[in-house]
């Protein structure tokens, strides 16, 4: 339509200075230089014009397959690390089974947070794969993509892995700053944001008791997601739980240690409430060992630093189980308790995050023993 009104005003041009031109003019005499140029002028910008479109069509059609070309190459999502996978939302590990049915043989399970990768999802099932363990679950039990994202990042917490021999726990964000306490490799702690953060230092908490910035260049940051467990795996635990509670056992030099020990371990998972001494409703580290022991007649200090100052003291290399270990809080004083258990670890009211658990006994480092069963 624009070339056709551009050639139909050209034409119209041409016809008015015919009009114009006088009668007795032959048609060789209006043939001359000024009207050919003036064709001439016209067929040429009609043909400039032409080229123009087909130049501004190109160049059109070339911004569309730039922008179409960065539109592709940008996420798919808003979880890119999210995408292709999914997590586990259960409050308890969800069976994964090996066809996409409840009565199909169990090969594994998924744990609360657990991610895996989607093999292929379907309207009630999806074939997943996590660590060893390949099969279906619900698509009840899981979230996807950026749903998968979204609720890591607003509830599941990020954790800090040692990846060096010993790594410091230092009061403030500089190599200078007074060293709280010493953590070992490849032990995880959770990771505390804070508004003061700087590039090169993260904020963990160890305990109840200790708190500190360590180096970033030492730690591998993550959700603290793990992967799904199959059924030889849990059998491998099982067996290594086994040997690690006989290797405890053995220590045990005296019945009313161990009866100690089993009492204590009744109440692992069981809340951290500072300043309380219950063992069901809540209790901290040192009112965790004070009302283990009370129970068996035993009457200990309240505090953890009383403890240390009111019992015997003992080696760290001769401890033994029914034992208490000491460490050392922020500002130097004695701040947290916990109880050797044997077999390389110790029990103890942790944190309000995480109640009483068991740790290993390196989880940082302790400063000083102390014995109340004497055999």
């Amino acid at each position: 339509m624009k070339n056709g009104a551009i050639l139909s005003g050209a034409l119209l041009a041409a016809a008015t200075v015919g009009m114009l031109c006088p009668s007795f003019v032959s048609h060789a005499e209006i043939l001359d230089d000024s009207t050919v140029g003036i064709t001439y002028a016209l067929d040429q910008y009609v043909s400039d014009l032409q080229i123009n479109e087909i130049k501004e069509d190109t160049q059109i059609t070339e911004e569309k397959e730039a922008e179409q070309e960065e539109q592709q190459a940008e996420p798919t999502c808003k979880y890119p690390e999210f995408e292709g996978k999914c997590l586990a939302y259960v409050e308890e590990a969800v069976n994964v089974r090996k066809e996409p049915n409840e009565d199909s043989e169990r090969v594994g399970s998924l744990p609360v947070h657990g991610v895996a990768i989607v093999v292929e999802k379907g309207d009630t099932w999806t074939k997943i794969e996590s660590g060893i363990t390949l099969g279906y679950v619900r698509n009840d039990y899981l979230l996807f993509g950026d749903q998968a994202g979204a609720y890591a990042e607003e509830t599941c917490p990020k954790v800090a892995t040692v990846n060096t021999t010993t790594l410091y726990v230092r009061a403030q964000q500089n190599e200078n700053s007074d060293c709280l306490t010493l953590i070992p490799e490849d032990e995880s702690y959770e990771v505390i944001p804070r508004d003061d953060d700087v590039d090169g230092w993260t904020y963990i908490k160890v305990d109840s008791d200790i708190e500190g910035y360590v180096s970033s260049e030492y730690i591998d940051i993550s959700y603290g997601f793990s992967h799904a467990i199959s059924v030889a795996e849990e059998e491998e635990i099982k067996r290594k739980e086994e040997e690690a509670e006989a290797a405890r056992l053995a220590e045990m030099t005296s019945t009313k240690r161990q009866q100690v020990i089993d009492y204590a371990l009744q109440f692992v998972g069981n809340p951290y409430v500072y300043g309380g001494t219950s063992l069901t409703n809540g209790t901290d580290c040192s009112g965790f060992t004070m009302s283990v022991y009370a129970h068996f007649g035993y009457g200990i200090p309240r505090t953890a630093a009383a403890q240390m100052e009111g019992l015997t003291n003992v080696s760290l290399d001769e401890i033994q189980p029914g034992d208490l270990l000491f460490y050392r809080g922020s500002g130097g004083d004695i701040g947290h308790v916990t109880m050797y258990i044997g077999g390389g670890q110790v029990v103890h009211a942790s944190s309000s995050t995480t109640g009483i658990i068991i740790s290993n006994i390196g989880y940082r480092t302790p400063c000083a023993a102390a014995r109340i069963i004497w055999d």
